[in-house]
């Protein structure tokens, strides 16, 4: 019991993994260790009730699979917490204030195990698995505390059917006892080097301290410059803002409708955005990014003008390297005009300052023109000739075997066509 009356958490976990069992697959059982004088009335992860016993733990939890992650969100996303009783001769270990161990920022945060608590706010979570066996490794979540440090946080396959279910997107939390390991260096969504992660005896509680203020969130933005340098390095990622001159080729206007039908089954969106008075920039938009989108569009009547993305991947798109794109993530979050106050105030400025933001035309963004390749060719010849990027649509009339051929290349960065066994790129 905590200092005010209330029961906070329990939750001291030890997992038994039968011989043979895969590093990612979830305990065969779980107990809890005994502690005397604690409540059998306890929580985790959710407000205290006098009438409701939540069970932290299952006796024998199944195998967690992608469809038990599921089952895990649908709990969340309908706010059905699980219950069971949790019987008075195995009593969890509950975290008081006083003697709960040392309150630690992120920024303290180093290699190897912590007994000590942190507290933060849940800003994101999304599912971390194999790409080809589509095998679940864990749960990625992305934590802010008091100071406004953002880390990520990593919840193992066998441990996502005991925390996730108690935990929601915006909720404030207290772990004690984690790990702290080194942030991996590919596709980084957080600036700390350190990453923390549950385990077997850490302990979640929710975090109900109103002289406490933690903030909702943290961007990190760039711009066309920053993203073009850090290009197909698979290195951090990234947020971008700024405004929509494109959707699916298609100009902003009354009557441009999204057919979120359409979004589901082909699960993408090519967006063409402008930052402030930069370069446009292609912006595509995949699976639940896509969908986010779709139905936040639709729902503001296509009159939506700001678009924020998060945790992007800059990438060039075709041929010889292509012109610069930024690609939407797994990880990647999508607001819209009003969502949030960082896209209220980029919609602040845009209104403020029409005349720039109207600079480009966006009906001339990607213009189509039908040309020959000789007229692509005089184009080029030009000395004035600005630099442009063109997506050509050509048939093989004929290959004579035996000639040197050539194409139009770049007298700039000197690429070359690379002559394949049954292609030429």
């Amino acid at each position: 019991m905590s200092s005010d009356g209330k029961s906070m958490v329990s939750g001291a976990f030890k997992s038994e993994k039968p011989k043979g069992a895969a590093a990612d697959s979830a305990p065969e059982t779980t107990k809890l260790n005994s502690a005397p004088n604690v409540s059998s009335d306890l929580s985790i992860g959710v407000p205290h009730s006098k009438n409701t016993g939540v069970s932290i733990g299952r006796p024998k939890p199944k195998r967690t699979t992608g469809a038990a992650v599921e089952t895990a969100k649908s709990t969340f996303s309908s706010g059905v917490k699980g219950k069971g009783a949790v019987s008075s001769a195995n009593k969890g270990k509950a975290i008081v204030t006083a003697s709960g161990g040392e309150v630690i920022t992120f920024r303290h945060a180093k290699y190897g195990l912590h007994e000590r608590e942190v507290r933060f706010r849940l800003i994101h979570y999304w599912e971390s698995r194999i790409i080809k066996t589509k095998v679940l490794l864990g749960i990625e979540m992305l934590l802010i505390d008091e100071e406004g440090t953002v880390i990520q946080d990593f919840l193992s396959a066998g441990k996502v059917d005991t925390y996730l279910p108690h935990m929601k997107a915006g909720g404030l939390y207290r772990l004690h006892n984690f790990f702290g390991s080194y942030n991996k260096k590919l596709y980084r969504v957080a600036d700390p080097d350190f990453t923390i992660s549950f385990t077997s005896t850490s302990v979640l509680a929710a975090l109900d301290d109103g002289s406490l203020c933690i903030p909702e969130d943290r961007f990190r933005f760039h711009g066309y410059a920053e993203f073009e340098a850090a290009c197909d390095l698979k290195g951090d990622l990234y947020d971008c803002i700024g405004h929509i001159k494109l959707v699916n080729g298609q100009v902003l206007g009354n009557s441009l409708g999204i057919n979120v039908n359409e979004i589901a089954s082909t699960r993408q969106v090519q967006l063409h955005v402008q930052t402030h008075d930069g370069p446009v920039m292609k912006l595509h938009l995949w699976d639940e990014a896509a969908l986010r989108f779709g139905e936040k569009f639709k729902a503001s009547g296509g009159a939506a003008r700001v678009v924020l993305v998060t945790t992007l991947n800059p990438k060039r798109f075709g041929f010889g390297g292509g012109a610069l794109g930024l690609s939407s993530m797994t990880s990647s979050r999508v607001f819209l005009d009003e969502d949030v106050q960082a896209t209220r105030d980029y919609l602040s400025w845009l209104n403020s300052n029409l005349a720039v933001a109207n600079r480009v035309d966006a009906a001339v963004v990607t213009k189509p023109e039908s040309v020959t390749i000789g007229e692509l060719f005089s184009y080029m010849k030009h000395a004035d000739a600005k630099a442009a990027w063109f997506e050509c649509v050509a048939t093989i009339g004929d290959i004579v075997h035996g000639s040197a051929w050539y194409y139009i290349g770049c007298g700039v960065c000197h690429t070359k066509a690379i002559k394949g066994a049954t292609t030429h790129v």
